[in-house]
């Protein structure tokens, strides 16, 4: 008996330092057994955690036996590699068909031990984070904890068996502190934006339907709170010919409860569409309405997963501390109580707290809209079709302010007439904005102070929205502070800007609508413009409308007009001729330099100058030495 797998040149053990009980496990999912592993070298050195998902050999699907290994190749596999070059997806290191002599205890599975003869293993990243689901209940709202109860043994405890006051402490931190509600919503609607991002790369891109969204199969790591998607045992391939994938389900009985061999949908109840759910069979009664093909999912199947999960996350403290029977075990209470178009479908957030977002609720209700004939219909406008139109209503949401719900305060009606009662509820109104104003403010400082500490060129997009959400809640007296404070930190980080960098400093500087910071900020995306981009970087700065004299958009205006609207030659060339000798703007000049650089333009420039070519050529050439 080993207790070690040999892969491809490693290693791999089970990190026996991980886990509330130290055996390393991580999760039990619709086909594997996860544990926390480590990848050794020959030689003895660890190099790094990795996640060690046993798969079973074989598998009973529709009453058949299926070569699980199989299918892993030929599908599973290809899919992982076709997405390995998105940053957000899970990868995979290693497939180790022949476990050896290895084997691994494990009293959640049938048999009680992890052999070669039934399983083979998948080896892939290890996320140091929470799935979506832990770090909403457990890291986010507290909502489940550990008991050490002896022999280094934990176990899990959940809401309910909390004690009185734990209860009570938890319930204030939600019903009295609108500013932790306001950062929790503002959190799930930046996950719903990252997702809705790896989800368009996978479908539109590269033609892949995940099938198997819910919070579990979403994590977010530790540092950063990025989204990284996994588990993609569900995913099928589409094409423009066939924009669907087929389950392969039985009929199912809906009058009991599902086997492993039998099940009611492919996916997971309580989050697949109900198009993802099998026909009827045994004389019971299919639990949604709707004249649609049952089995066939589209890109419509995800999006609706996409609103369910998001549901949930907004939905999670209410629906622990209300409801035991979800607490305990979430499958049972979608299945006792939502296996109906009534609540299945079109989901609100009516349970939640009186602070919501009715925006995102609109959302999540689109996403969720049940069934009719012709849902995948693109000219039906009731249903997303596509994660381009979902985003753009995300972004949408995320820059609304979250709706407010109160009950009418009757003393003030009786005390004021209409004028009266008008001026009251105006001055609410104001005072509600400043209050969003500065606690929106505090929770983009936040995020702000938590991304620049790790931040890597792949979170640009994030680097984007959260300095656009600081210059939208910032005071005024914070105003130049702040931008200066966001563009220093943009020219530090790669010691240039390119075009993307430049575009989201100009949509900051028409923020502050200050010429006095408009001035200075254009001069500094010149001097620290990527030499490569200065087209596109020209072409961003001349947008604005900069009425006093700034150095930096005089040249941005001269490479623009040059190079994209080919006029005003003889301009720039005075332009150059005036900064060549000025190093904060050599770069600039150098650009305008070899844009007028050519024959035909040298010609024109010398007849109209009065000069010869070759004293043009020497102008030319000084500038360059001044770079």
């Amino acid at each position: 008996m080993s207790s070690e797998i040999r892969g491809s040149g490693f290693r791999y053990i089970i990190d026996v330092s991980y886990g509330i009980n130290q055996d390393g496990f991580i999760a039990i999912g619709t086909e594997s057994i996860v544990y926390k592993g480590l990848k050794v070298s020959e030689t003895g050195k660890l190099e790094f955690s990795c996640v060690l998902k046993f798969k079973p050999r074989k598998v009973i699907t529709a009453g058949k036996e299926v070569d699980r290994l199989k299918m892993f190749r030929e599908e599973e596999l290809s899919i992982l590699d076709e997405l390995q070059e998105c940053r957000s997806v899970v990868r995979i290191f290693d497939v180790i068909e022949d476990l050896g002599d290895f084997r691994l205890p494990c009293n959640k599975i049938d048999g009680g031990i992890i052999t070669s003869q039934k399983y083979f293993c998948v080896v892939e990243e290890y996320i140091d984070g929470w799935s979506l689901e832990e770090y909403c209940r457990s890291e986010y709202w507290k909502l489940r904890k550990f008991e050490d109860i002896g022999n280094n043994l934990k176990k899990v405890v959940e809401f309910h068996e909390f004690n009185p006051d734990e209860k009570n402490n938890i319930r204030a931190t939600y019903y009295k502190n609108y500013d932790n509600i306001l950062k929790y919503q503002n959190e799930i609607i930046l996950f719903m934006r990252n997702l809705c991002e790896i989800l368009e790369f996978m479908t539109e891109k590269k033609k892949i339907l995940h099938l198997d969204l819910k919070p579990e199969n979403i994590m977010v790591t530790k540092y950063g709170k990025e989204i990284v998607l996994i588990d993609f045992g569900r995913s099928k391939r589409i094409t423009d010919q066939e924009p669907f994938a087929l389950s392969n389900l039985v009929d199912a009985d809906y009058s009991n409860n599902e086997t492993i061999d039998r099940l009611y949908q492919y996916g997971t109840l309580g989050y697949s569409a109900p198009e993802s759910y099998a026909p009827a069979g045994d004389g019971s009664e299919f639990p949604f309405k709707g004249d649609f093909e049952k089995g066939k999912m589209f890109i419509e199947s995800d999006i609706f997963a996409f609103g369910t999960t998001f549901w949930e996350c907004l939905n999670i403290f209410d629906l622990v501390t209300r409801n035991s029977e979800f607490s305990a075990d979430s499958h049972d209470f979608y299945r006792n109580h939502f296996l109906n178009d009534s609540a299945y479908c079109s989901r609100d957030l009516s349970v939640t707290s009186i602070h919501y977002h009715k925006k995102i609720e609109d959302i999540i209700k689109k996403c969720t809209k049940e069934r009719d004939g012709d849902f995948t219909d693109p000219r039906n406008r009731k249903y997303y079709h596509s994660y381009s139109e979902l985003k753009k209503d995300i972004n949408e949401a995320a820059e609304s302010v979250p709706t407010i719900v109160r009950t009418e305060n009757i003393k003030v009606r009786s005390a004021f007439g209409m004028v009266g009662k008008s001026l009251a509820v105006f001055s609410t109104f104001l005072i509600v904005l400043l209050i969003f104003r500065i606690s929106g403010f505090r929770i983009a400082s936040e995020k702000w102070t938590e991304l620049t500490e790790n931040y890597q060129s792949t979170q640009f997009s994030k680097l984007d929205i959260i300095a656009n959400d600081l210059m939208k809640t910032v005071p005024d007296n914070k105003m130049e502070e702040t931008y200066f404070n966001i563009s220093g930190f943009t020219y530090s980080s790669d010691g240039d800007i390119d075009e993307q960098e430049a575009a989201m400093l100009v949509s900051l500087i028409s923020k502050t609508g200050s010429q006095k910071i408009t001035v200075q900020a254009v001069d500094e995306i010149i001097q620290y413009a990527n030499t490569r981009k200065f087209k596109e970087i020209s072409s961003e700065i001349v947008k604005l409308d900069v009425q006093e004299n700034s150095d930096g958009y005089v040249l941005a205006r001269a490479i623009y007009n040059t190079e994209v609207k080919k006029t005003d030659y003889q301009e720039a060339f005075n332009v150059l001729r005036k900064y060549s000798g000025d190093k904060r703007f050599g770069n600039a000049a150098v650009k305008i330099k070899n844009i007028l650089d050519n024959d035909d333009t040298v010609k024109l420039l010398s007849e109209t100058n009065s000069m010869t070519k070759d004293e043009i050529r020497q102008i030319f050439k000084d500038a360059g030495s001044f770079k």
